[in-house]
């Protein structure tokens, strides 16, 4: 009887431990991991605007093109892939370089290559 009793009480014990443990989704709400990616395109958006000076009209269709594909890519079947989610990034790095004049192009492509090379001073 102790035996049932003690089996019982382990399987109910490593059944509910199981269940939290797979419940679990870190230290930070939903809500504050939100307000962390929206920082971080907060500063990368301002990272591109030291580097090719955007106007305000750039820098809000930028916000949208990211908004875009942070709806997009959980609902995208594909995105769940290495693949689908790089095709997903090329293709808003398509979008974002479409926003750009051609003359803010040419600077940003010329910091890219210029940070490749580890000479870039400005």
């Amino acid at each position: 009887m102790k035996k049932t009793i003690l089996a019982i009480a382990t399987i109910v014990t490593l059944t509910i431990g199981n269940s939290f443990a797979q419940s679990y989704r870190g230290h930070q709400s939903p809500r504050e991991n939100a307000r962390m990616e929206n920082a971080y395109e907060e500063f990368q958006i301002n990272k591109l605007d030291n580097i090719v000076k955007l106007t305000r009209k750039q820098e809000n269709q930028i916000k949208r093109i990211e908004n875009k594909y942070d709806r997009l890519a959980p609902r995208n079947q594909r995105a769940h892939t290495y693949q689908g989610a790089m095709r997903l990034e090329q293709q808003k790095h398509k979008e974002i370089l479409s926003v750009l004049n051609p003359v803010q192009r040419q600077r940003l492509f010329a910091y890219q290559n210029a940070s490749r090379r580890g000479n870039w001073r400005g």
